[in-house]
């Protein structure tokens, strides 16, 4: 008789072992905060505006901390809102549980369970800690979370200290029929759910948008440092002793801070708020915003196969009757069938049950169960005893392998049947019955976890964007290789392997096959870690899972996504989570993702070429002229106005050849690009530096200023795609009214009395503004040539 432990004992064990609870972090607004300076892009903006405050502009160190703070309250609004939302759906683990303690049956709060506590667990009960199986009857547990398999798993009995892996129970498991009691054996930090928790919080990965952006903002600093060290030293090397100093680094700081994009930082929250809108209105949360545009970069999309390519439920599929049977094989099982209304009814009984006519659940009415037989993990079946106006029937339901070895029915006779059924993957049960007659043979059933009815399309759609999906699943060989077929994901046998197999290979081979794998089956928690892993060293690869098992590789996932079901473990390190689970949204998602990048690049080639032409052109101008070409005042305002039409960047229409790859950043074709751009975006300021230095400083730098907003509109315009402009596609009209204000501002600001003079502009004449934007046409029309040959002779296969 088991008594369990006493209230002392079980009080002091307490204090030796701690609460019963995962030491899971929690997500905190101040860590929040942080994270949005992860990266140095805003460090730099923050350090942009203290100078330009110092330089006595005060007006442009407001509106460089504008934007800075705009972004990043925006971000931080949005993350924080994301983590409450993810936050409230967890309600994984029970509050409560019944414990034997003192030789009493009594409710503990599960904080409290210890050591050497006897669990009493019934149908629907989740295990809330590490445990070995004292008594039992009929116990069925579902250890879906742990090992992928979606069929209940018989437990039983031990007298062992640790008990074996049929007599264990695991956090967090869910007891699926019959009762037990079971002693405790592991609490909080010591459980495997503990250790698979610390696995998943030792395993680190960034952002691919977060890694771009600071190799972007390393070569900005490494090329402006250099270049205004040479300006410096030029100048003082060229004035010698009549050098003025202190303007001269006035004018290098200023200099400095309008390379800088500063609506950078803007223009990518906006984009990321849009997409994380976006999939929140089709029930998807997003705890990092990076990841809506890291999204778009995954080259390989890592799986489960329950509930995400199947429903995760049975349903009936076929049968094998035997012939003149005198009652059908679905009564039959239908009749052995516990309480269907229970919490967690078991598949095979819920797939039965549906598959019934009108006229069979008629017959399954008319019967009265007077005896229930408990599933007999020797016999590898379970059994009942029914009635119906005077006929009484012993039923027996089980694996094949039970009636083969009862002699009911030969193994030979049902050859072709059966492995054309296991070939599906389909679960089999048989069925017999005995009438008095002695027990006969009624046939076999057969189930199958169907796939969800959009994920021929989903795959489909995959395909269409070059993402390869692979199934990483604790299920069996066949079962798993069956759904690959019928989901259109494998042609082959050769491309579904089982995860020991694949890691008993040679690492060479390994590195070789994983490229043709797209099916693992029989995958331990450790294993997919070890496949996320492999897959990682040439791949963007995203994973989406939720069992407990899946912790590990969703963290070290670049892009990790769990279902709204998921164990704790999984959501906390997950940085989506679906409100639904449909594969398909993943896919809409990595549509969005890359059209976000799409965008972002689109900033980013814009005004890195326009901002290096200028800078370039201005820093080599003031060598050869007294005065400066362009006021740090003035500089600053060319930066602001010229970023404004960009940040409708965000919402810009993106070509569909822009989505058809996994976006990432190829940092070779992008600096290619500044510097061949930004040698004609400079190229063209000489010309403009030429037609009027000699008109005076003010008509110059006003010229000048006008000159550089125009040519930025233009290039924007030609820059937001690499395509031929004409192909491109209409901007947004948001863009379009965006360009056009900014356009009629710069005209005006040297024309309205009080903001000339505060600039220090000269009021441009008419002939001047014709000059200006003649000249202008033409750098569109140059810019677009050179775009065109960079593409066709440097990246002959690029088009987007």
């Amino acid at each position: 008789m088991l008594t369990g432990l006493t209230v002392a004992e079980a009080a002091k064990r307490k204090n030796t072992y701690g609460s019963n609870a995962l030491p899971l972090p929690r997500f905190s607004f101040l860590k929040l905060l942080l994270r949005q300076f992860k990266g140095i892009f805003n460090i730099l903006l923050i350090a942009c505006a203290a100078i330009t405050y110092a330089l006595g502009e005060p007006i442009d160190a407001t509106l460089i901390s504008t934007f800075v703070l705009i972004s990043v309250g925006l971000s931080l609004f949005q993350e924080y809102k994301s983590n409450s939302a993810a936050e409230k759906l967890k309600s994984y683990l029970v509050k409560s549980i019944t414990v034997r303690r003192g030789n009493a049956d009594v409710e503990v709060v599960i904080e409290d369970l210890v050591p050497g506590d006897i669990l009493k667990l019934e149908s629907g009960d989740i295990v809330p800690a590490d445990a070995v199986i004292r008594e039992t009857k009929g116990l069925q547990v579902d250890e879906t979370a742990f090992t992928g398999e979606s069929i209940p798993v018989i437990k039983i009995a031990s007298t062992d200290t640790n008990g074996d892996n049929r007599s264990t129970l695991l956090q967090g498991v869910v007891v699926i029929r019959g009762n037990a009691y079971a002693e405790v054996t592991a609490t909080g930090a010591n459980t495997r759910l503990a250790e698979i928790a610390k696995t998943a919080s030792e395993t680190q990965t960034s952002s691919e948008l977060t890694r771009g952006i600071d190799r972007i903002s390393t070569f900005i600093l490494r090329a402006t440092v250099l270049t205004l060290v040479f300006v410096v030293i030029a100048n003082i090397l060229i004035d010698g002793t009549d050098t003025d100093i202190p303007n001269l680094l006035i004018f290098a700081i200023a200099l400095a801070v309008s390379v800088i994009p500063e609506a950078l930082p803007l223009v990518m929250t906006f984009s990321l708020s849009r997409g994380a809108l976006k999939l929140a209105k089709q029930s998807v949360i997003v705890k990092r915003l990076s990841s809506v545009q890291d999204l778009g970069s995954i080259e390989i999309l890592c799986t489960d196969k329950t509930g995400t390519i199947t429903e995760n439920k049975l349903v009936y599929q076929s049968m094998y009757q035997v012939p003149h049977s005198t009652w059908h094989p679905l009564v039959l099982s239908r009749l052995t069938a516990h309480d269907l209304n229970e919490r967690h009814p078991e598949p095979f009984d819920r797939a039965t049950d549906l598959a019934l006519t009108a006229e069979q659940q008629a017959q399954v009415k008319c019967f009265t169960v007077t005896e229930e037989e408990a599933f007999d993990p020797e016999l590898r079946s379970n059994g009942a005893v029914v009635t119906c106006d005077g006929t009484t029937l012993h039923i027996r339901r089980g694996s094949p392998e039970y009636f083969f070895e009862q002699n009911l029915v030969g193994k030979n006779d049902m050859t072709g049947w059966l492995v054309s059924e296991e070939a599906k993957g389909h679960r089999i049960l048989g069925v017999s019955y005995d009438d008095g007659s002695g027990p006969k043979f009624g046939g076999f059933i057969s189930f199958a976890d169907t796939l969800k009815s959009t994920t021929k399309a989903t795959i489909a759609d995959a395909k269409e964007l070059n993402v390869k999906v692979v199934i990483i699943t604790g299920d069996a060989h066949i079962v798993a290789e069956a759904i690959g077929f019928e989901a259109g994901l494998i042609t082959s046998s050769d491309e579904v392997i089982e995860a020991a197999a694949f890691f008993a290979l040679p690492s060479i081979e390994q590195h070789k096959r994983i490229e043709t794998i797209r099916v693992f089956a029989r995958t331990t928690p450790e294993q997919k870690l070890a496949l996320i892993e492999l897959l990682k060293e040439h791949h963007t690869v995203g994973f989406l899972g939720e069992g407990i098992n899946d912790a590990p590789a969703l963290k070290a996932a670049h892009v990790s996504i769990v279902v709204q079901s998921a164990s704790d473990v999984a959501r906390e390190t997950a940085d989506v989570v679906l409100l639904k689970t449909d594969l398909g949204v993943i896919i809409d998602g990595i549509r969005l993702g890359r059209e976000t990048y799409a965008n972002t690049l689109k900033y980013i080639r814009t005004t890195l070429v326009s901002n290096f032409g200028n800078f370039y052109a201005v820093a080599v101008g003031s060598l050869f002229i007294s005065f400066l070409p362009m006021l740090p005042k003035q500089l600053l305002l060319l930066n602001l106005l010229s970023d404004f039409p960009m940040i409708a960047i965000a919402i810009d229409h993106v070509h569909k050849s822009e989505v058809a790859k996994p976006q990432r950043y190829d940092f070779k074709s992008m600096y290619i690009i500044f510097i061949t751009l930004g040698l004609v975006s400079t190229i063209f300021d000489f010309m403009w530096f030429a037609l009027f230095f000699q008109s005076g400083p003010a008509i110059l730098q006003t010229n000048w200023f006008i000159a550089s907003v125009l040519t930025e509109i233009l290039l924007l315009m030609s820059l937001r795609s690499m395509l031929p402009i004409e192909k491109a596609g209409r901007p947004a009209s948001l863009l379009l009214w965006l360009s056009g204000i900014a356009f009629v501002t710069t005209i005006l600001l040297p024309i309205i009395p009080v903001t000339a003079e505060f600039f220090e502009f000269a009021p441009p004449t008419l002939a001047h503004l014709g000059l200006i934007i003649g000249i202008a046409i033409i750098y569109l029309i140059v810019s677009e040539i050179a775009k065109r040959i960079l593409v066709k002779f440097l990246w002959p296969t690029k088009r987007a």
